[in-house]
């Protein structure tokens, strides 16, 4: 029994070792790149009769519809730009009759003039940022991302007196999909990309 535990003890000790001569042995460093993407904007707003507060008893859903969509016209967005989401006014539980509508564009400008129409029975859902990057797109931000750890482990060795060597570990954990909520937050089409790089410490 005794030899047992002693092993177990001997084994846990050269653990303890390697994990502190490899900590030793390497700097972990995190690099990013900064980029330009072309976003597109999505707006949902719910036209709704449980929106209507007054004149409750005159207006129609269709008027409700109508004068809305006259407004939009006036700024320069038709109709036809529009598409209607049924299914998610359904799931939002409303008792009176109403629909989704929902706006693309890739100008910012266009969308803060559909944002800016008000009408009676109006109200807005939210409001994204979409975009998508393409497996080679990520493949060059990820390359310039580890050139900028890189250079920083470079740096930092260079101040203690030692070298890098190898990257030993990388993670990239961002996706190629990007959708941001514009509720708070202000509208941008640049991003930083990072990851995490280890390099061997010579």
């Amino acid at each position: 029994m005794k030899k047992v535990i002693l092993s177990f003890v001997f084994i846990l000790t050269s653990f303890g070792l390697f994990a502190q001569n490899n900590y030793q042995n390497n700097i972990s460093v995190n690099g990013s790149h900064k980029y330009n993407f072309t976003p597109e904007y999505t707006a949902k707003m719910i036209i709704s009769m449980a929106n209507v507060y007054y004149d409750a008893q005159t207006m129609t859903m269709s008027e409700i519809k109508s004068s809305y969509l006259d407004k939009l016209a006036k700024v320069g967005i038709s109709s036809d730009r529009l598409k209607e989401d049924n299914m998610h006014y359904a799931l939002m539980g409303y008792d009176k009759e109403g629909t989704v509508v929902v706006f693309n564009t890739t100008s910012l400008d266009e969308m803060q003039q559909f944002l800016s129409v008000k009408s009676i029975g109006v109200s807005k859902s939210d409001t994204t940022l979409n975009a998508e990057l393409s497996d080679e797109q990520l493949a060059d931000y990820s390359k310039s991302a580890f050139d900028n750890a890189k250079k920083k482990a470079e740096a930092i060795a260079n101040k203690i007196g030692r070298k890098i060597g190898k990257a030993i570990y990388i993670s990239d954990t961002n996706s190629s999909k990007i959708q941001e909520s514009l509720y708070y937050g202000s509208p941008t089409n640049s991003k930083e990309y990072y990851i995490s790089v280890s390099f061997e410490l010579l």
